[in-house]
């Protein structure tokens, strides 16, 4: 039995739920969010394609600013501070995906000694510290960016304030995907060890 989700197809095996959802077996595969939820599931598309375009014009911007300077000995005065923006957006967009598909760097040497219960538990934990830092950094750089909104860029004379939201942005977004991590690990506990177990499976 099967069951389209997304437009793709699900096969009820060991690993999957109720439902029809499927353990993720590459990072590119939908998370389980984005398999039930249409909107969840765009907005870490839209993560994603904005991280690679801020990634592009970081790189398009710093091919400009070297052809313009080694070329044609007319070098651009906003070129390098525009790549600066953008290589920043691109880092906290980037942050934001990351968490979403929970792809970031982690230690497990306690987590592969625990059973079940024990790493459901201790995932929870460290989805719940997650929550509370990036809050908190997200509100302080909402404060810190506000406060900066009569200050301008000195070559592009953007106001920092656009600049200082990109931290707002990712953590904001860091902290809206471990809050519907949190739920899952809550909701259906039975997906945290088998997503780990996967992900050892593929590390071998």
């Amino acid at each position: 039995m099967t069951e389209a989700v997304g437009g793709q197809t699900y096969g009820n095996t060991e690993n999957n739920i109720a439902a029809g959802l499927r353990v993720p077996q590459e990072p590119d595969d939908p998370d389980f969010a984005e398999q039930r939820s249409a909107p969840y599931r765009y907005l870490v598309v839209t993560e994603r394609v904005a991280a690679c375009a801020f990634l592009v014009g970081t790189l398009g911007l710093i091919i400009l600013q070297v052809v313009s300077r080694y070329v044609f000995n007319s070098p651009l005065t906003w070129t390098e501070e525009l790549a600066r923006f953008a290589l920043l957006w691109f880092t906290f967009v980037s942050a934001g995906f990351v968490m979403a598909r929970r792809i970031h760097i982690a230690v497990d040497l306690l987590a592969s000694k625990l059973g079940r219960k024990g790493t459901i538990v201790l995932d929870t934990f460290a989805l719940a510290m997650v929550i509370i830092a990036s809050g908190m950094m997200a509100f302080a750089g909402a404060e810190f960016a506000a406060g900066a909104a009569r200050l301008q860029a000195p070559a592009t004379s953007l106001p920092m304030s656009l600049v200082y939201s990109s931290a707002v942005a990712g953590f904001a977004l860091i902290c809206f995907h471990a809050l519907v991590h949190m739920y899952l690990n809550i909701r259906h506990p039975e997906l945290v060890p088998d997503a780990m177990e996967n992900l050892e499976r593929e590390a071998v």
